[in-house]
């Protein structure tokens, strides 16, 4: 069923080519009447609800303003509003940081959609303060960012007397955030679906979900073990400073940072040896994650990355009992890709399986993917990475422009 008929859309909505569902008016005719959140999952049309929305209140003249985060999305954003409004492609502008300030002050004064970052308007208030009485709406994708001093703050602020939409997937499940960041962005109205929404779910497809148990490689739970017991060994020193806390989780050691930053604080220097004890013990912590999770050959590649770039590691590996262990992983996984674990044979199995069939792996760590991407190459798999722009010392992310041009690719079927 299409939009056509559907009384109180806009004239400047391409209709033709949205597929109708109820939730999406409804929601949408909210957004015009009132300052809204939108708090909806991700596929379920966050940016046609916002659209619709916008078609409505520019349709007799005025401006929006649509911000997302990143470049990417700030692409992907303009891209789906051009398909879907009838405006001159002139009239539809993104600006980012890439364009120069004169350039942009012109975008400004000719666009109807302006789609951008915050940094950028948020730096360009004297330049906006022109054309703020034009600004019919303003669109805040990712609105769960608008807390603290995120750029978003600012700029409700300055667009305070235009209608504001905001969109987000993950408010967060803390009601306080949720107060705060509709305080933030003005606004006194909130729409909340997910796929159980009785208006929402005739329109979900049925999501199928096999969990495969996968054996441990061999070798694997002599290492876990190893670790166990050296993981045991540190924590039990502990004691030493009567700290006696029962540590059943990474959860427990983050929160002894509060008790021994409190005590280095009342002037107790004795505790930077307990620091020093929670850092070792968080480490081994990680490791014995690796090893559970991830497999050997993601263990080892950690353990060569901690030793290279984290000072506070040096304690760890310098137990003879962790050079041995070392010396044992390398032996399990031969120092080859080649070598895969069992989970990594499995993956391969059903991406076999499912060869005429696009695919995303969600890897948990960084290095999972890179071991992952690499050995899928090798098997002869169009695959590419995609990761984040790493705010690490030495990391090595990926660009925005790079992420993009991964994200079409995969659009296009270059890669599946």
């Amino acid at each position: 069923m299409l939009l056509t008929y559907v009384e109180g859309y806009s004239s400047i909505l391409r209709e033709e080519i949205i597929e109708y569902r109820q939730y999406q008016h409804d929601i949408a005719m909210k957004a015009v009447e009132r300052n809204t959140l939108i708090v909806i999952p991700t596929a379920l049309g966050k940016t046609i609800i916002a659209i619709i929305a916008i078609s409505k209140l520019i349709e007799h003249g005025g401006k929006c303003i649509f911000l997302a985060p990143t470049r990417p999305l700030v692409h992907q954003h303009a891209a789906s509003i051009r398909k879907f409004l009838k405006l001159n492609q002139e009239e539809i502008v993104e600006v980012t940081g890439e364009v120069k300030r004169e350039e942009r002050q012109l975008l400004y004064e000719k666009a109807r959609v302006i789609v951008s970052t915050p940094q950028v308007i948020s730096n360009d208030a004297e330049i906006l303060s022109g054309i703020r009485g034009e600004v019919a709406v303003v669109v805040f994708d990712e609105a769960h960012r608008a807390i603290g001093n995120y750029a978003y703050v600012k700029i409700a602020e300055f667009f305070k007397d235009s209608r504001i939409i905001a969109t987000t997937a993950s408010p967060g499940g803390d009601s306080s955030k949720i107060d705060e960041i509709m305080r933030n962005l003005h606004i006194d109205h909130v729409e909340i679906r997910d796929e159980r929404s009785p208006d929402v779910s005739p329109y979900v497809k049925g999501i199928e979900i096999n969990q495969v148990k996968i054996p441990m490689p061999p070798g694997c739970q002599e290492v876990i073990a190893t670790l166990r017991e050296i993981f045991n060994d540190v924590v039990s020193k502990f004691s030493n400073f009567s700290i006696n806390v029962q540590i059943r989780s990474r959860k427990d050691l983050i929160a002894l940072g509060d008790v021994i930053s409190s005590e280095i604080r009342k002037g107790n220097r004795y505790f930077y040896g307990a620091a020093r004890i929670r850092t070792t013990a968080i480490i081994l912590d990680y490791l014995i994650e690796f090893a559970e999770t991830q497999g050997l050959l993601s263990l080892r590649e950690y353990m060569r990355e901690i030793r290279e770039t984290n000072s506070n590691a040096r304690s760890v590996f310098n137990d003879p009992r962790m050079v041995s262990l070392g010396r044992r992983i390398e032996e399990l996984t031969s120092g080859k890709l080649e070598n895969h674990s069992p989970k990594i044979d499995a993956v391969i199995k059903m991406l076999r399986e499912w060869k005429e069939t696009k695919v995303i792996i969600f890897c948990h760590y960084r290095i999972t993917a890179d071991i992952l991407s690499s050995i899928l190459k090798s098997e002869g798999f169009s695959c590419e990475k995609f990761i984040g722009q790493s705010s690490r010392k030495n990391g090595k992310g990926m660009s925005q422009r790079d992420q993009a041009a991964v994200i079409g690719r995969f659009r296009e079927g270059e890669i599946r």
